[in-house]
């Protein structure tokens, strides 16, 4: 289970990966530039090796894009299927 504030902040109960994965493809699709690992984790209220973990799972899903800055990550809807998700 999920829980989601008024402030769109997340505390896990009993989550689920599945709820936890779609929150942070929701995260991403609404974000008008990509984000860090680190800016995920903190709109998301998570700490940051979950969420590297998590974004890992949803780029070889398909679901989103990396690319590399530097030393920063940056994560975006960009994969195969996630732009398809985001058509519909």
């Amino acid at each position: 289970m999920l829980v989601i504030d008024v402030q769109h902040q997340c505390r896990f109960q009993l989550g689920g990966a599945i709820g936890i994965e779609n929150l942070i493809f929701d995260v991403l699709r609404k974000a008008e530039t990509s984000l860090t690992i680190g800016e995920v984790a903190q709109k998301i209220n998570a700490h940051r090796t979950t969420t590297s973990k998590y974004l890992a799972v949803l780029e070889a899903k398909g679901m989103i894009s990396c690319r590399n800055v530097g030393k920063a990550k940056l994560y975006y809807v960009g994969g195969a299927v996630g732009r398809k998700m985001v058509q519909i």
